[in-house]
């Protein structure tokens, strides 16, 4: 049921950038069957630019406004870090942004639209940013502005990167298809099992799945308990918690078709509030629906120092949405003190058996 009963998406932006609207951008959108892109083009000229750049070339030059807060989701997690864009390096479709707590993998490729935004609310009061959404108009990456930016480099930006067609709308793209994943009977488990024994780093993990055509959540059923385990879906908060109790630095990965977002650090105020658990300190904040939790899974992956082992959520489509492990610096081994937490996080099948019982 409607919140707002909003007629045409003009009518919709323009509450919604009043902050006059009931709801987030995204959800606004979907009362109207619209992506949250379409609503955001629907509000140009009416505190809506649109831009027109190589993306890479843009994101070289967000170093110039200073201070800003990143924000990026999925469908059922909000990762956002305060901190200064540097360090950019883009080849090709690949971008790599590796300054500190703005630490982010592009994917450049997906990058349909782009758009410098002003939104005006009651509460947070004047916000501007600059906004990126997929060719089928979700929402990729986010960069505000705070009050220690550089207004008049964001100003300069948008003035020089602006399209020259300010109409409003833009076309979008029907969904890409799904991967075709090879069928659990047809899988060699043993020799999947052997190449991942023999990983040295961790990002060979997904050219070992591509080589074996296995989907993530697929490639750690079958490749057994030596290397993955389901976890309990509250195994989460457990983790959470704990890592807040013995201030352990922990690195949380949520990312989408066109960027993953990357804290390192501590996570200090742990809050649950109904269906979502949130991480509330000053330079990152999380926002995570447990009940969008459809599996969690303690996964090993070995290198050269030992083994990385990860937590990693997937929802009710097995979809990965979020990833966690302890903090490691390059050709050093893994804190004992994240896998030992890790290591002890309850196991659905144990679970399962002592409801049985």
């Amino acid at each position: 049921m409607s919140e707002n009963n909003f007629k045409t998406p003009l009518e919709a932006w323009s509450a919604f950038s009043a902050g006059e609207a009931k709801g987030y951008a995204v959800d606004i959108a979907a009362e109207l069957g619209l992506t949250e892109g379409e609503l955001v083009a629907a509000g140009i000229g009416n505190n809506v630019v649109r831009l027109d750049a190589d993306w890479g070339d843009l994101i070289k030059r967000l170093e110039e406004l200073g201070e800003v807060k990143i924000l990026t989701r999925n469908p059922s997690v909000v990762h956002e870090k305060i901190g200064t864009f540097g360090k950019v390096s883009i080849n090709g479709e690949m971008g790599l942004v590796l300054n500190g707590d703005v630490d982010l993998r592009l994917f450049l490729g997906r990058w349909g639209h782009g758009f410098a935004v002003e939104t005006n609310n009651p509460r947070a009061g004047r916000r501007r940013s600059l906004q990126f959404f997929d060719h089928e108009g979700k929402a990729i990456h986010k960069i505000f502005l705070t009050d220690n930016s550089n207004a008049a480099g964001y100003e300069a930006l948008v003035a020089e990167f602006r399209a020259g067609n300010q109409e409003p709308g833009i076309e979008t793209l029907p969904p890409l298809p799904k991967a075709v994943t090879r069928k659990d009977e047809d899988v060699d488990v043993e020799n999947l099992r052997a190449h991942w024994r023999k990983m040295t780093d961790v990002h060979q993990f997904h050219s070992l799945l591509k080589d074996f055509n296995v989907g993530r959540q697929q490639g750690m059923r079958l490749v057994g308990t030596e290397f993955a385990e389901r976890l309990t879906n509250d195994s989460l908060k457990t983790m959470l918690e704990s890592a807040s109790e013995s201030g352990l630095p922990i690195m949380v990965f949520v990312g989408n078709a066109g960027a993953i977002q990357i804290h390192t650090g501590p996570v200090n105020t742990i809050r649950e509030m109904g269906d979502w658990i949130n991480v509330m300190d000053p330079r990152f904040t999380l926002h995570l629906r447990m009940d969008m939790i459809a599996e969690a899974w303690i996964v090993r992956k070995p290198i050269r120092e030992g083994v990385v082992t990860t937590v990693e959520l997937y929802d009710a489509d097995l979809n990965n949405f979020a990833i966690f492990c302890g903090e490691r610096a390059p050709k050093e081994p893994e804190n004992p003190a994240w896998q030992k937490l890790a290591e002890g996080l309850p196991r659905f099948d144990a679970a399962k058996q002592a409801v049985a019982e």
